[in-house]
């Protein structure tokens, strides 16, 4: 039997502080280097750049004194504001952020016997974070993935909204696929660093059942369809198998299904409105 040591959160939390500078280290390094690029790129956009001034062309006269010709001169230079050198920065801060709280749930919502050093050095440094599920005789639990779908800006940061779904252990041994869940992460963001502000918020996940879109056909479709379908099937399955089709005036769909080595198969479609060429 495994044996799993009880190691206290603040002990964890203060030994692997450094891992997470160092990780967000190098996001302060991406955001200086993208800022770098956009100043680069506005000063060679800008007009006049790299044109010199032309001399003045010289005075006919039909007197016979000299004239006196002045050339001007002058230096074309493009002057940045600073709303320029931080137009590219909230993008990457909220890109990081995303990316952060993504992680943070992957991370956070996972029990696999072991704490990861990510899911500690994630939390703003005065975080008073509760015991989690780990060590012996818990459950294991992966989250399968993890996705946001909403960034609202807050005053310290975003909040992200991530929805994810996890596989937990059975006591058989097999892993089943559990509902879909959503939780606000609230991150905060300071001189290009992001920490996690909060536990995990949980809310509702996003449910569409209002949308209608489905392509409805009724007549019957041209055997070119059909060849075109199983060509381009051939690149995912050469055993492609065609199960449906139907025609809509000119457009027309075809079902299919492909499988894989584990001799499931899936149903899928090709349409001619999505097919080019077709």
């Amino acid at each position: 039997m495994d044996e799993y040591e009880e190691i206290p959160w603040s002990t964890l939390l203060t030994e692997h502080r450094q891992g997470r500078a160092k990780t967000l280290y190098m996001a302060a390094a991406v955001i200086v280097a993208v800022v770098v690029g956009f100043v680069g790129v506005r000063w060679l956009t800008a007009p006049g750049h790299g044109e010199q001034p032309a001399l003045a062309a010289p005075v006919e006269t039909t007197t016979t004194e000299p004239v006196e010709v002045e050339t001007v001169s002058s230096s074309t230079t493009t002057v940045l504001s600073e709303a320029d050198l931080m137009a590219a920065v909230p993008a990457v801060a909220e890109l990081a952020a995303v990316a952060r709280a993504e992680w943070f749930v992957t991370d956070y919502f996972t029990v696999d016997g072991s704490i990861p050093e990510e899911l500690i050095s994630a939390f703003v440094n005065d975080a008073t974070v509760p015991d989690l599920p780990n060590g012996a005789g818990n459950g294991i639990s992966y989250v399968e993935w993890a996705r946001a779908f909403d960034v609202r800006p807050t005053v310290t940061g975003y909040a992200i909204s991530v929805v994810f779904r996890s596989l937990t252990e059975e006591p058989d041994g097999a892993f089943v696929r559990g509902p879909v869940r959503a939780v606000d992460v609230l991150i905060a963001v300071e001189d290009g660093e992001t920490a996690v502000a909060e536990l995990p918020i949980p809310i509702l996940p996003p449910v569409y059942h209002a949308i209608d879109g489905w392509m409805v056909t009724d007549g019957q479709v041209h055997d070119e369809a059909i060849t075109a379908t199983l060509d381009y099937a051939g690149m995912f399955d050469e055993n492609a198998e065609v199960v449906e089709s139907g025609a809509a005036g000119p457009e027309w769909r075809v079902v299919f299904t492909v499988g894989d080595r584990s001799g499931n198969r899936w149903p899928v479609v090709m349409r001619s409105d999505t097919i080019p060429g077709a």
